[in-house]
């Protein structure tokens, strides 16, 4: 992924480009170079030949002159003399000319000075008259002497010219053998890198062709979904402060698509008088917080005049060029604004409701309970003294009177249970379950004895909870257990806790990593057919006759209320004649 980003970016492309830049200069260099070295390689060759051909040509004047005037001895023609005397200004001109060759050579003009001599003092031995012959002799003798040694001078110089010529060829040869390699190898160098760029190009523009493609779809889903949503899009130029809104941002504003450039100062124009300094201090803040933070404001749309309700945010990035924007969006919130305030407006309602319904129960229920008393204090003197001189029928409606006043008794009291478990301050703190069982033991003693009942719990766990009601849901669950006991076999009640994950038990369809209190009542009582087990959590829902046994049908509510209250959850299962097992979950 990482190789994949590098080639296709625009720094390795332009590295490309002008790593074969600096190849095609370097190039250029060696070529001027090598041709400037050539040159002068070329220059030195033909300074060599010159100055073999002069140092030829001045030892060919010499013997010319040497011939000339032996021919003059010999004959004392002066038609001999010449050949000599040309002979003599020819070398001079050679000398002049190998002077000016070799003046930048030092050793070179040493060595051509001593030839100069020797030059010099080969022509003073050339003499018109002679004494005698061993005069002749002597001159003619030394003037081969010094011919040798001149001899000797130019044959040095000339082998060291030969010698520079020759080193100075194969340099030559050398190097205009291996310029056109290099160059061809530069060349080469410079087409692949060329031709890796161009093919990069090729690559990125055609990416780019069906990326432009996909960007055009999007963008039209974009747009698409801008409308359905009630959003625009914009991107903040924050050097020139100018926007580039999508079309439905106008739309929101109440505009043509691309209307008018979009300015910061134009965009304030729209803005609701009230609101305006909202805006102003969430741009001063940009450039502190690198974004935008939810802003709510309200604008005044300029087709309708009508004032809707917008939440804008963004956030800063910097793009490819090293120029700073924020990219945002706008929602048009006008619906939600008001269903909000509708919901809050019916909320508010609700709890009024609920409070008077809340009070309307437990005062209903606290009224209840004096004309209620009335009757049962005149039932008991009824009882006490009239009730012998009652007729059986008499006897028989006063007993169905008493009766239900009892459970008119017992169902005020299951009311103002429940009514005081919705109620209740839900203040949390550690609860010790072994002490909640402890207490619901105490409060069913009286059932416990009567139905001869064993009550067992292993060592229960430590919860978070409100003691008072989970002493509620204990006291009602084993008692709903004793309630509903078999009449010819004792009560047994069982109860065990364990903690549980939230992902391992089923039932509850959470895949949190929560963990439960996972706490089980099991009984061997009546039980009950499985498909009632959630309609027995139904206020005021029986499954027996009020004559079978005693009860409102409230207590179960209760618990599920109690557990609702906890974040727990209730479950109940059930096998006619043969028990009913509950199971609470409580968060651990």
């Amino acid at each position: 992924m990482f190789k994949y980003k590098l080639f296709d970016s625009i720094g390795f492309i332009r590295a490309v480009f002008l790593i074969a830049f600096f190849i095609l200069i370097f190039l250029a260099s060696v070529t001027y170079r090598h041709i400037k070295e050539l040159d002068k390689i070329n220059d030195s060759i033909i300074n060599t030949y010159e100055i073999s051909i002069e140092l030829g040509q001045l030892t060919s004047y010499l013997k010319d002159a040497e011939t000339g005037y032996r021919g003059y001895i010999i004959t004392n023609d002066s038609i001999y003399l010449e050949p000599f005397i040309d002979a003599r200004k020819n070398i001079n001109n050679s000398f002049q000319s190998l002077n000016h060759t070799i003046r930048y050579d030092p050793k070179k003009q040493i060595r051509l000075k001593r030839i100069y001599d020797l030059v010099d003092k080969r022509f003073s031995y050339f003499k018109n008259n002679f004494t005698n012959k061993k005069e002749f002799n002597t001159y003619f003798n030394n003037g081969k002497l010094v011919m040798d040694s001149l001899k000797t001078e130019v044959n040095i110089m000339l082998n060291t010219e030969n010698k520079l010529l020759n080193s100075k060829g194969k340099l030559y040869r050398y190097n205009n053998s291996n310029t056109p390699l290099i160059i061809f190898s530069t060349f080469l160098i410079s087409i692949l890198l060329l031709s890796l760029g161009y093919l990069l190009i090729i690559k990125n523009y055609k990416d780019l062709i069906n990326q432009n493609i996909r960007l055009k779809i999007f963008d039209e889903s974009s747009n698409q979904a801008e409308i359905l949503g009630k959003y625009g899009s914009w991107l903040l130029n924050l050097e020139n402060k100018t926007f580039d809104y999508s079309d439905n941002k106008f739309r929101l504003l109440g505009c043509e698509p691309q209307s008018f450039l979009p300015t910061v100062e134009n965009l304030i124009s729209y803005i609701h008088p009230d609101d305006k300094e909202i805006i102003i201090d969430a741009f001063e803040q940009i450039k502190e917080k690198k974004f935008l933070p939810l802003t709510y404001y309200r604008i005044i749309k300029k087709d309708t005049l009508e004032v809707r309700y917008f939440r804008t945010t963004g956030k800063i990035f910097v793009d490819r060029l090293n120029n700073q924007k924020m990219i945002g969006t706008t929602q048009d919130i006008t619906e939600d604004f008001n269903k909000t305030q509708l919901i809050e407006l019916r909320n508010k309602e609700l709890e009024q409701n609920n409070k008077e319904l809340t009070e309307f129960n437990h005062v209903a229920s606290h009224d209840l309970q004096e004309p209620l008393r009335k009757i049962q204090t005149f039932i008991s003197r009824i009882e006490d003294k009239e009730k012998e001189n009652l007729s059986e029928t008499g006897q028989d409606y006063f007993q169905k009177i008493q009766e239900a006043s009892n459970r008119m008794r017992v169902l005020i009291d299951d009311l103002l249970q429940y009514s005081r478990t919705n109620r209740s301050e839900k203040k949390f703190e550690t609860v010790d379950l072994n002490t909640i069982f402890s207490n619901a033991i105490s409060e069913l003693s009286e059932s416990i004895t009567e139905k001869n009942a064993q009550i067992n719990a292993e060592k229960l766990h430590k919860i978070q909870g409100i003691p008072f009601q989970l002493e509620q849901l204990f006291i009602n669950l084993i008692g709903n257990s004793l309630k509903y006991s078999k009449t010819d076999v004792p009560a047994i009640v069982t109860i065990t806790s364990k903690r549980i994950k939230a992902s391992k038990a089923p039932k509850l369809n959470e895949k949190s990593k929560r963990e439960f209190i996972k706490i089980i009542f099991k009984d061997n009582g009546l039980g009950f057919e499985q498909e009632y087990a959630e309609r027995i959590f139904l206020l005021f829902n029986r499954l027996h006759g009020k004559k079978d046994y005693p009860g409102t049908g409230v207590g179960l509510a209760i618990c599920k209320k109690i557990v609702e209250n906890h974040k727990g959850y209730i479950f109940a299962k059930g096998k006619l004649n043969e028990g009913a097992v509950f199971e609470v979950y409580l968060p651990a």
